[in-house]
């Protein structure tokens, strides 16, 4: 079962008048949102209604910047302006290109035996990046165990980010690197790995 991370907008879990200016935050929730939704878990946000029957408007205030952050942040994904390449693929079938075709029914996928691999993104231009995420095709359950996310600075690889389970999904936050290639290395897996999505995004971070 996934995990699922239960929150409310204010202190509690029903409206109090007393309680309009102990809204959570739009940094809050958004920090919320990315070690909840960003770490393979679903959020359940509790939004109490008002006397009158709404969503008060200091609230929906919030959540409405919170809406617009997150379009912004996952708009363009960068990953898709680049060529990409795996150091294993089980066949045409399982293509590292269906990392970016936006299908989630189509997966990259390792030989059998292949539990350690990496898919490389060459944008072919300097690109700025500090948002990743990706994605297993869960369907056929979590497999990832470890992996790096690389960058190549100058003239050499640079390790930008490290983890271990991805599941449905992990979205990765870092300081803005440009490059104009990125390595992601799945380091462990209990079995071949299958990842179904990657993104990559310039988000504008206070």
């Amino acid at each position: 079962m996934p995990a699922e991370v239960n929150v409310s907008i204010r202190p509690g879990w029903f409206y109090h008048e007393e309680q309009d200016d102990q809204v959570k935050t739009v940094d809050q929730l958004l920090d919320v949102y990315y070690h909840s939704v960003g770490r393979n878990a679903t959020w359940n946000l509790n939004i109490p209604i008002d006397k009158r029957g709404l969503v008060h408007p200091t609230d929906s205030a919030v959540l409405m910047e919170v809406a617009k952050i997150l379009q912004n942040n996952f708009k363009e994904n960068l990953a898709q302006q680049a060529e990409v390449r795996a150091s294993n693929v089980r066949g045409k079938d399982f293509a590292a290109a269906h990392l970016i075709d936006g299908n989630k029914d189509s997966y990259w996928a390792t030989d059998d035996e292949v539990t350690s691999a990496s898919v490389e993104f060459d944008f072919k231009v300097p690109t700025a990046i500090n948002q990743f995420l990706v994605q297993e095709y869960i369907r056929l359950g979590q497999r990832v165990k470890a992996f790096t996310l690389e960058a190549f600075v100058g003239d050499e690889w640079q390790v930008v980010a490290t983890g271990s389970t991805i599941g449905y999904k992990r979205i990765l936050r870092f300081p803005t690197v440009e490059t104009q290639k990125l390595r992601f290395t799945i380091n462990e897996a209990k079995a071949c790995p299958l990842l179904s999505n990657i993104e990559c995004n310039c988000c504008s971070y206070d």
